[in-house]
């Protein structure tokens, strides 16, 4: 009966998910990506430009207060829906701050904004992370990671090719603005037209120490480690798009038009690229593959680069980066969410996309701090060596994750 209840709300759930997915990305992508293009062309140094991603640790730390989400639950009405409406609104207060900074006198400022907007949207992640597992079955999994994973590279394309690129030349404040109005017009669309689904309890709350659970078993400590080592050669230019396209001699709009609407474009590609391969060849093999990509444009990229930046390897890396970061997250979440245990759906998938990117944004922080004294080519060529270690590892654990799979499927759909 309740899968059968499931059924029938997945599609009010899939147009949930795609639209506060959406919003969610539509900030977030600005904080990672737009912050950086602005400060950067007001002269600001990369070392400030990298504490944008030290900032973005109150985000890799809603794994604390995710249990708090898990156990809170109001005593009518779908249980996440309050904290989706309530990030939301904190979201909007946040940016109407930042309307009043400016890039070129205040980036410290900004940095402290963008931490604030972290944790607005940390909160919101983990209980979209919670609606999307509790809410769909099992069959359906991978379909949600591709929605969450497209309808952020979709925020990136209109941010990049309505805010940032048509907007950008007017300044700080009017893509603040234009940001803020998209984040209003989201949220009353969230609390007047979606639909969160019934109530979904299909276990008990858990403990306010349950946030590494999901590490005690062996299926997500594999996938883990998979994930941090294939994604290592492609986590640089991801994550240095807008020191790389800025030194490389592209303006702030036109940086934004590749790294964030193309890019943007590649990412939609690349997660539905992935939904497509998965049920051929399975979600490992599609890391498997990704990883492999990501050694050889790595290698690619540091041997072109190590005389200087070259503005179509720059670009091709960029690009390639966005496609296979947005792929192994659709592949990675679709195996993640069939290894989580009922009733701490949002706590398990909240500690597990944080270590993750604990450890994503402690490399990047410190790359891009190293970028000016080392240069980009040795630092590629680093990361390149850490993927090909990543490859022999997720052939010497496939078992483990495949077996922790079939087993939480099976108990799932008992329940």
């Amino acid at each position: 009966m309740q899968a059968e209840e499931r059924q029938r709300n997945h599609q009010g759930l899939f147009v949930t998910l795609t639209v506060m997915y959406f919003a969610c990305g539509f900030v977030a992508q600005f904080a990672a990506q737009g912050v950086g293009l602005f400060l950067r062309d007001a002269g600001a140094p990369s070392g400030l430009v990298g504490l944008i991603y030290v900032a973005a640790i109150p985000y890799t730390l809603r794994f604390v207060w995710a249990p708090v989400v898990d156990r809170v639950r109001p005593p009518s009405g779908p249980r996440f829906r309050p904290w989706i409406i309530r990030s939301q609104c904190a979201t909007c207060l946040v940016l109407a701050a930042m309307a009043f900074l400016n890039p070129a006198t205040s980036g410290g400022l900004i940095v402290v904004g963008v931490a604030a907007l972290m944790i607005a949207l940390g909160t919101q992640t983990v209980a979209l992370g919670g609606l999307m597992v509790e809410g769909l079955s099992p069959p359906q999994y991978a379909t949600g990671a591709t929605i969450k994973a497209a309808a952020s590279a979709a925020a990136g394309l209109v941010l990049g090719a309505v805010v940032l690129y048509f907007l950008a030349d007017f300044g700080w404040r009017v893509v603040i603005c234009a940001l803020l109005g998209v984040s209003i017009a989201l949220l009353l669309v969230a609390a007047y037209a979606l639909d969160f689904g019934d109530r979904f309890d299909f276990g008990p709350p858990p403990s306010v120490l349950a946030q590494f659970s999901i590490f005690s078993r062996a299926g997500p400590r594999a996938l883990f480690g998979a994930s941090i080592l294939l994604s290592m050669a492609a986590l640089l230019p991801y994550a240095a798009k807008s020191i790389l396209l800025i030194d490389a001699g592209f303006s702030v709009s036109q940086g934004g038009l590749i790294g964030i609407v193309f890019g943007s474009g590649f990412g939609v590609i690349g997660a539905l690229a992935a939904r497509a391969a998965i049920p051929r060849i399975g979600s490992l093999r599609v890391l498997g593959a990704l990883g492999l990509g990501n050694l050889i444009v790595a290698l690619g990229m540091a041997f072109f680069l190590r005389d200087g930046l070259s503005a179509p390897v720059v670009v091709m890396g960029v690009l390639w980066a966005n496609f296979a970061v947005f792929a192994t997250f659709t592949a990675n979440r679709s195996l993640l969410m069939s290894l989580c245990q009922p009733g701490r759906q949002a706590t398990e998938m909240a500690t597990f996309a944080s270590m993750e990117a604990i450890v994503f944004l402690a490399i990047a922080g410190g790359a891009l701090a190293l970028i000016d004294r080392v240069g980009i080519a040795p630092l590629l060529m680093a990361m390149a060596v850490i993927t090909s270690a990543g490859l022999y590892f997720i052939w010497r654990v496939s078992s483990k994750i495949t077996e922790s799979e079939t087993t939480s499927l099976s108990d799932v759909s008992t329940k």
